[in-house]
């Protein structure tokens, strides 16, 4: 960071540089200005500025555009994880409002940015719009004709989460907004300069209720990102008080659509996703719901049962779901199914050789809430669909210590959070301002499980809400995995995979295949090979009671064979590369198509080295020809690599070179078939430390 201030002639202005990356933001006639943008180094030349908002913000309604002044700037400890942060702070002279600007640079070139904004007042202030981050990102120069194509998720509806379409930008403003309780299109997007072919790419790490503009004019694309309440107050700031905005995290890449998902993974992966112990990360997991599956509806006796399974398909983590318990936040084992408590299960689980996880929905949001001992004695803690009012203190501290109880009383490896309602937030008066509940509810929300996470750094967490309602950063940095979708069967959830993975990394997601309804007997596609290359070969494996067997006894031996030979390859090839593994989007999206484009999925991953990858192909619908010519793009031309095919339980030579270039022809005949191709360039010496029978 670089930055000039309070010398004679000279305006502030600070410089971020983190990667190849270069942003200058300034001080201009009491406006704080984004005047530069590059993404392979470059330095502006004294003349090449711009002057656009770098943020926005309005207080009472009153838009603050202008009338700040210089307070200075620092640069602060680095972050726990490495990233240098630094603060610009603002006093503004019309209003009591100081606002600092944090910005941290990790060495990606991906940088977050947030807003403190403080009241200096003696009176309450509304805080009824904010955008963390919004300026000038493609100036129009005089040889181009300043176009820009958007890529963002283009349905809110259940079971369309990640649905990625890209739109060439017209003239005027694009606006995109989530007014629901519930968000199945997450605050994220993917910006093409077609003059130069540059992306930027960038997440609001923020649940619901936000909005995101994009205007295209005469001198280029400018942006606005940040939380949105249509007529009420964001917060309330009482006297005195700091508050934070939610962040936002964006990214310029010269390059290609993978160097843009790719630095985001980067960045993701290092600075931002909770860590975890590699002993507790990426497990095999086996989940038992009582509303689906075999056992309808379960107890102890038939999940005892399922443990069998479990255990005999490979499993390293068993997670009872939905069902436990008698009545919704009333956390106790149901007394008719589990008469002695889960400690008998838990045992038996444990004595399996696998961990245990609990499912809840400790938000509520189910009809039985009311008999609730906790709603009963504090009505006022329930709002509407029957969800906790997160919003009052003493709702979110009896939560807190709930989720703290069951995780201590059962000695929990995973916690498994579900989240279902859909309602837009209501509105609370507060100190003459009519506040949304919005803002309150997530910052409870975010503060609670950042807590949990610091209480019990070995627990896992997962959440899932109406399968991916929940798959923004703001929920995703402070949970472990997040649940893809429940748009379960083939062959909707590819694509929702492959535009999700867009701005998250693979790894982390869990995808509970052909648990729609039940999905077994429902008449949905079943090709256990396809649907397995899905779970161990594309994240992280959670395998659905319904797809296995009622009991070890009714399982068939060929069909636990084909648990236990992906199991293998997750094991020995695919986990150990999944954390830092580069993402190849081929089919459905890709630079020039989104979700709908094609009648393929085909994915790539490759270790960051080029010495081994995978890569997976599936069939989702009518195609022109039954033949896919895959064209790998993350290995190194000058290797020699051992390619295994799955279907053909078969190996062959080829050169790296030869694979780019001319690609190789897979043959899939009909919908829902499907191949898993191995690359492994290793040394012979490096190679022969394989286990055997190892791919």
């Amino acid at each position: 960071m670089m930055k000039s201030a309070g010398t004679a002639g000279r305006r502030p202005e600070v410089r971020y540089t983190s990667d190849q990356v270069v942003h200058v933001e300034g001080l201009l006639s009491g406006k704080w200005v984004g005047r530069y943008w590059s993404a392979d180094g470059r330095i502006n030349v004294p003349h090449e500025v711009w002057a656009d908002d770098a943020f926005q913000l309005a207080i009472n309604n009153e838009l603050l555009a202008s009338g700040w002044k210089w307070v200075g700037a620092r640069e602060l400890d680095r972050t726990d994880r490495g990233a240098r942060h630094f603060v610009v702070e603002l006093s503004h002279a019309g209003r009591p409002v100081t606002v600092r600007v944090h910005t941290l640079a990790d060495g990606t070139p991906v940088l977050a940015r947030w807003l403190e904004i403080t009241n200096r007042s003696e009176k309450p202030l509304a805080l009824t719009a904010v955008c963390p981050w919004s300026g000038r990102l493609i100036i129009r120069r005089n040889e181009s004709p300043g176009e820009a194509t958007l890529g963002y998720f283009t349905r809110q509806d259940w079971a369309f989460e990640g649905w990625f379409e890209w739109e060439r930008l017209q003239p005027g403003v694009k606006t995109i907004t989530c007014d629901q309780g519930r968000s199945h299109d997450d605050p994220f997007f993917i910006l093409r300069n077609e003059a130069s072919g540059e992306y930027f790419i960038g997440h609001l790490a923020w649940t619901t209720q936000w909005r995101m503009e994009f205007e295209r004019n005469d001198s280029g694309v400018l942006f606005r990102i940040g939380p949105w309440a249509a007529k009420t107050a964001l917060r309330v700031i009482a006297p005195g008080e700091t508050i934070a905005t939610p962040a936002v995290h964006l990214g310029h890449v010269a390059g290609e659509l993978d160097s843009a998902v790719q630095a985001m993974h980067d960045h993701l992966r290092r600075f931002v996703l909770p860590a975890r112990p590699p002993e507790r990360s990426h497990l095999i997991q086996y989940l038992v719901p009582a509303d689906q599956g075999y056992h309808i509806p379960f107890d102890e006796a038939s999940a005892v049962e399922c443990a069998d399974v479990a255990a005999a398909i490979g499993a390293e983590l068993f997670i009872l779901d939905y069902g436990w318990w008698d009545v919704t936040c009333d956390w106790y084992p149901s007394a008719t199914r589990f008469p002695r408590g889960l400690k008998p299960l838990i045992d038996y689980v444990r004595q399996k050789g696998m961990r245990f996880g609990l499912y809840v929905r400790m938000e509520g949001d189910s009809g039985d809430v009311p008999q609730s001992k906790v709603a009963r004695e504090h009505p006022d803690w329930v709002g509407p669909s029957n969800t906790m009012n997160l919003h009052l203190p003493a709702a979110s501290a009896w939560m807190e210590s709930e989720i703290g109880r069951l995780v201590e009383e059962h000695g929990l490896d995973l916690y498994r959070l579900d989240y279902n309602p859909s309602f837009k937030f209501g509105e609370t008066p507060r100190d003459g301002f009519q506040e949304n509940n919005c803002w309150r509810y997530y910052e409870a929300f975010y503060g609670m499980y950042e807590r949990i996470h610091q209480r019990y750094p070995n627990l896992i967490l997962q959440q899932a809400s109406a399968g991916g309602g929940r798959n923004d950063l703001g929920t995703c940095s402070r949970f472990h995995e997040p649940y893809l979708t429940d748009g379960l069967w083939l062959p909707r959830e590819l694509p929702i995979y492959s535009g999700l993975t867009l701005g998250l990394p693979p790894e982390n997601f869990v995808i509970l295949h052909l648990a729609h309804g039940g999905g077994v007997g429902r008449g949905l596609p079943q090709a256990l090979d396809t649907i397995l290359r899905m779970s161990y070969a594309t994240s992280t494996p959670q395998i659905f009671t319904g797809i296995t067997a009622p009991t070890v006894a009714t399982l068939a031996p060929q069909r636990r064979a084909r648990f236990l030979h992906y199991g293998r390859l997750y094991k020995e090839f695919i986990r150990p590369l999944l954390p830092t593994c580069k993402v190849y989007h081929h089919e459905p999206i890709h630079s020039r198509g989104g979700v709908t484009s094609s009648g393929w999925f085909v994915m790539e991953y490759a270790a960051p080295d080029r010495a081994k990858g995978w890569a997976v192909l599936i069939r989702t619908g009518p195609t022109d020809t039954d033949t896919y010519l895959f064209r790998p793009r993350g290995l190194d031309p000058g290797k020699t690599y051992q390619v295994r095919f799955d279907s053909l339980d078969s190996t062959a030579p080829s050169q790296g070179l030869h694979l780019l270039r001319e690609g190789l022809p897979i043959r899939l005949e009909s919908t829902g078939s499907s191949e898993l191709i191995l690359f492994d360039g290793r040394a012979p010496a490096e190679a022969a430390g394989r286990k055997e029978g190892s791919p």
